[in-house]
């Protein structure tokens, strides 16, 4: 067993490193299937929510760079505990949620949370791999990645949607009756991953250093970040589709719920069907992740075409959930959308690692985070207001037009590509100073 978890050969960090994301995501996705109608329940519309969500992303945007530097500098497992204690917080926060205040505390915890979470396991991960002294595909690993991650959405999904029609008859107490029970589950797993990262995550390049006199380096980290972003050619596009693709998931997130609950109503006692709706979406992530797994190294143009590609099928599929076409409908709508969200991120993600030096990995990939989350915000508090006055299908529809416009970045990223972009030269100057 400890062999199979070996930190000197790729396959062992990939066991590592999948094992925790697949449980986050478990943890993650219980809730989320119902997490817009728990809100719903106990008395937010969905202006309100959406606000909560945009205040959730602002916080990200403000904390994102400065977290990404300090997990650059004093390590990323401290980073990643941090964020899971923090997350921790803000789902009890929205478990016993009842009026404004338990909201923001949600917003805010949630959005420290997802600051710190940001690019430090993933560059933990990553650079890990590169020590292993093996060729890496890492279009490939990430792929892989990707599908255990779905799976588990997958799983998390399915569950999360039907635990309150399971329990409804049980005569649970406050916050556990109706849709709060699957928040209480996801509440449990998040312990159980923070004890795993504990464990598994292991950095040996940090391990003797005097981790707070070196946090001191987070400013020079910063600039260096924002330097990468000026230099590298690929980077603003690549940050310009990142923002693309938070508005998009936002749009898909928050407004799924309320379409399908047109057509089949809201009751915690007759939840099933939304975790059927669960099941789709999770085994429609999965397959995504599989093709790109099987197939993304042969798609024509390499994965900047298949980004593009993806994000263009999750345009026409938030448009369809916009024409609210009945459950059919909503569930090939949202089929397709988690098809496309899955497909894209592994050759998103590739080309984002790829472009930059790994001595600054986590401080551009929380830049990119911050990019994405300005996304969540822009979308949150704008589609918040659409729906509330339009209807949340016009603001799935609106979201789906601008998701198709933006997929003109990658014709950007290939551009850049096609004149070279000088990471090594850049990581040898930034070495240098």
């Amino acid at each position: 067993m400890r062999d199979a978890f070996a930190l000197g050969h790729e396959r062992g960090v990939t066991r590592r490193y999948a094992v925790l994301v697949a449980l986050q995501e478990f943890a993650i996705w219980l809730p989320l299937p119902v997490l817009v109608l728990h809100l719903t329940e106990r008395g937010f519309d969905l202006a309100a929510i959406g606000f909560a969500f945009a205040l959730r992303a602002v916080f990200v945007v403000l904390l994102e760079v400065p977290t990404g530097g300090l997990a650059d500098a004093i390590g990323r497992k401290p980073i990643a505990l941090a964020s899971q204690s923090a997350t921790f917080v803000s789902f009890v926060a929205l478990l016993f949620v009842g009026g404004p205040g338990m909201l923001l505390t949600y917003a805010i915890f949630q959005g420290i949370g997802s600051a710190l979470h940001s690019g430090a396991l993933e560059a933990w991960y990553v650079d890990r791999l590169a020590a292993t002294g093996e060729s890496v595909d890492l279009q490939r690993h990430l792929a892989t990645i990707g599908v255990v991650q779905t799976a588990a959405m997958l799983a998390g999904a399915a569950l999360g949607g039907v635990l309150p029609a399971l329990f409804a008859g049980a005569g649970l107490p406050w916050p556990l009756a109706g849709f709060g029970v699957a928040l209480a589950a996801g509440l449990l797993l998040r312990l159980v991953v923070a004890v795993l990262t504990a464990l598994l995550v292991v950095e040996p390049e940090f391990a003797g250093r005097a981790r707070w006199a070196s946090a001191f380096q987070t400013p020079a980290i910063v600039r260096d970040g924002f330097r990468l972003v000026r230099r590298l050619p690929t980077l603003p596009w690549l940050l310009l589709a990142g923002g693309a693709m938070g508005w998009s998931l936002t749009a898909v997130e928050t407004f799924w719920q309320p379409i399908a609950s047109l057509t089949f109503g809201a009751d915690p006692a007759r939840s099933g069907v939304y975790g059927a709706l669960g099941f789709v979406l999770g085994a429609s992530g999965l397959l995504g992740s599989l093709l790109v797994m099987r197939y993304g190294d042969r798609f024509p143009g390499g994965p900047v075409a298949l980004a593009a590609t993806t994000q263009v099928l999750k345009a026409a599929a938030m448009l369809l959930l916009g024409a609210q076409a009945g459950g059919l409908g909503v569930a090939l709508g949202l089929g397709l959308a988690y098809v496309a969200i899955a497909a894209q991120n592994a050759p998103h993600d590739a080309l984002l690692n790829q472009a930059v030096p790994s001595e600054r990995r986590s401080i551009v990939l929380s830049i990119h985070s911050l990019v994405f989350f300005g996304g969540i915000a822009l979308g949150s508090s704008v589609l918040g207001v659409v729906a509330s006055t339009a209807g949340a299908p016009f603001a799935m529809a609106l979201a789906g037009v601008v998701t198709v416009v933006a997929a003109g970045a990658y014709g950007g990223v290939a551009a850049a590509r096609r004149r070279g972009a000088p990471v090594a030269s850049v990581s040898e100057e930034l070495a240098g100073d």
